[in-house]
């Protein structure tokens, strides 16, 4: 097993990295710990230590592969993992496209982007709620029924728009996207929204009501 790292280094590495503007790899260093995301769902976790170089910092990685969950092999590989001057340069090799390299930099970013949690709001959503068109919502505690199918939820607020009265409600597990295929699902007002993307053509809008 590798070591922790000095505490020079351990305050640089701490935390979050991403690309800017790109929804893509992620990686989390967390004590002796680092996790690589891809589209926010773990690919990698692994021990790592820290090594002085070129006036930077090596992270020598105890595990290299990179894998989807579920999979049984390793879609590409880590080759190298730099710090220098507040940038994570991550190098990948993949088997068929070859090398790949990203430079990343520190997010104060949780995995569901520049938002908060605010799951109080969930009280407010409790019960049933119809459209038009589109599926019968059933909020439940912190889940959310739809097509007959039940998934945790969290109430998430832009960081940017707090007081704004504005919500969005999304899958618990920020790798995926959408709600069963009812994307920027909104509360504000005492109303919910959303809309079902349809390629090449308008997304359906859904206004939602609550149920009596």
């Amino acid at each position: 097993m590798f070591f922790g790292k000095d505490k020079q280094s351990e305050k640089l590495l701490e935390g979050a990295w991403e690309e800017r503007g790109v929804i893509g790899t992620r990686i989390e260093i967390e004590g002796k710990k680092l996790t690589v995301l891809w589209r926010n769902a773990p690919v990698l976790e692994t021990a790592y230590k820290a090594v002085p170089c070129e006036g930077g910092i090596e992270l020598k990685l105890e595990r290299n592969g990179l894998r989807y969950a579920g999979s049984a092999n390793d879609y590409a590989s880590v080759t190298r993992l730099f710090y220098k001057e507040g940038q994570l340069v991550f190098d990948e090799l993949f088997p068929i496209s070859g090398p790949s390299s990203t430079t990343l930099t520190k997010t104060e970013n949780s995995r569901y982007g520049d938002y908060t949690v605010t799951d109080g709001v969930l009280k407010e959503l409790q019960g049933k709620w119809i459209a038009d068109c589109g599926p019968e919502l059933v909020f439940k505690g912190d889940t959310l029924t739809m097509y007959d199918r039940t998934i945790r939820i969290h109430v998430l607020q832009s960081n940017s728009e707090k007081g704004s009265g504005c919500y969005l409600i999304v899958d618990a597990d920020p790798s995926n996207y959408e709600l069963h295929g009812i994307s920027r699902l909104a509360y504000r007002g005492g109303m919910l929204s959303g809309m079902i993307p349809i390629c090449d053509a308008k997304p359906i809008i859904l206004n939602y009501v609550r149920a009596d």
